[in-house]
């Protein structure tokens, strides 16, 4: 189905800058969410009360408002307040989707509602959707919830999983979607002026490209028409397209934007008489990642510290010394003379055979056994960036160990996912080696 939707609300419009703006608000919440983390910020669950202080928000509790709402100071600070009175669930989305809202470069030219206040526009709600995806990245972010991988979809399981780890709704449909391995998408409709109801998100699972986009017409008579008050729900087998196949529709009925009347749908599109997605992931095998498997250029990407000085100790930087001497004087040349520190999400590169080259990506913060985490989340993801365009040049397959787990201290889980959607998502065959103990 050809997508003819168009986003106009200006906030929308410069906050995107000619990218999709569902994606760049999950990229920039993804961003946010690592930099947190790689200054302590751990969950689940996960406060967004702290998140908000690491924004440099201050927050405030405020009885009088529904929801939550950001207040611009005179001097551009930002003012997060909220109504602490509201379901913890409610109030922990309200307070992450005010965060939303602090990404886009114009947030504090007005105020912003979570709660039914006045809009500047009646595209407003456009801003509110990026929002709603933004706060559900926040509350529920990469890797934390691989326990869920491949779950059953339904409603009944997703209002029990948001009891169970203190979320809304909408945050556990979007994370379930993403880690599932069947063709399913997240979806939220509303009532447009024209009275019709028209899909405002639909975000898939890895792999399934659905026959529904925003914008698209919900059918009439359609289960989606019958979540029509909040807390509703109705489910439904229906084809939204002449060759599209039997999705269930589950769905649920949720607050309206703000400044509207009529509830918003949220829910689930499952395709039940198909196979699990055949998606590309990350594979994970025992072996000697210096002796990389398989057809073609290799890129061997691996983890070093931010200090300009010699690989050492019982890791693989050092075994990759040792074994490949010529790598490490490349490294020594290519890398500031004059300086003891590297820049946190620089690679450098290095030529091992004819098809095989080493990628070192800086995003550990110092060296040996450390109290804190050393691995730098956020420098992982900028570096997975760079050797992914090195791939998708040369068409090499990528390979490397089981990168930060050591004195990195890393959670192998929020890796591995970021991993898999910087690198496997995008196109890039990964092979992470384990040496047999």
């Amino acid at each position: 189905m050809t997508n003819r939707f168009r986003w106009t609300n200006a906030s929308v419009i410069a906050f995107a800058a000619g990218c999709d703006p569902v994606e760049m608000m999950e990229q920039k919440a993804r961003e946010l969410v690592l930099q947190a983390m790689d200054e302590g910020w751990a969950g689940p669950p996960f406060d967004p009360l702290a998140l908000a202080k690491r924004r440099n928000m201050r927050a405030e509790a405020r009885g009088d408002i529904p929801d939550a709402r950001t207040i611009p100071t005179p001097d551009g600070e930002l003012v997060l307040q909220y109504n602490p009175t509201r379901p913890r669930g409610r109030l922990r989305f309200s307070i992450a989707h005010e965060i939303a809202h602090s990404l886009f470069p114009d947030c504090a030219d007005e105020i912003r509602h979570r709660d039914g206040g006045p809009t500047s526009s009646k595209d407003n709600w456009q801003l509110e959707v990026l929002c709603n995806i933004g706060a559900a990245e926040l509350l529920m972010p990469l890797g934390s919830f691989s326990q869920l991988t491949g779950l059953e979809l339904s409603m009944q399981s997703v209002n029990e999983l948001r009891k169970k780890f203190d979320v809304s709704v909408e945050a556990c449909l979007i994370r379930l979607t993403k880690l599932a391995t069947t063709p399913c998408a997240a979806f939220c409709a509303s009532r447009h002026e024209d009275g019709q109801y028209r899909i405002d998100y639909v975000i898939p699972a890895p792999g399934w490209k659905p026959p529904v986009a925003v914008g698209h017409a919900v059918p009439e008579g359609s289960t989606v028409t019958e979540a029509n008050a909040i807390g509703f729900t109705a489910i439904g087998h229906e084809r939204w397209a002449p060759n599209a196949p039997l999705m269930r529709v589950e769905c649920m009925g949720l607050a309206p934007y703000p400044g509207g009347l009529a509830p918003r749908v949220v829910g689930l599109f499952v395709v039940d008489d198909e196979a699990k997605l055949e998606t590309p992931h990350v594979v994970e095998i025992q072996g000697d990642v210096l002796a990389p498997r398989g057809e073609g250029p290799k890129i061997i990407a691996h983890v070093i510290p931010d200090l300009n000085v010699p690989w050492g100790g019982a890791g693989f930087a050092s075994s990759l010394r040792r074994k490949h001497p010529a790598v490490w004087e490349q490294f020594k040349a290519d890398a500031p003379r004059k300086s003891q520190v590297l820049q946190l999400g620089q690679v450098y590169t290095g030529h091992i055979a004819e098809q095989v080259s080493v990628v070192h990506m800086v995003a550990q913060h110092g060296i040996g056994q450390s109290q804190t985490q050393r691995l730098r989340y956020a420098a992982l993801a900028d570096c997975l960036v760079k050797v992914r365009d090195l791939a998708k040049e040369s068409g090499a397959s990528v390979h490397m160990p089981r990168v930060g787990t050591g004195h990195g201290g890393a959670n192998w889980d929020i890796v591995k996912e970021l991993i898999q959607e910087v690198l496997v998502d995008r196109g890039v065959a990964t092979t992470v080696y384990m040496l047999p103990r």
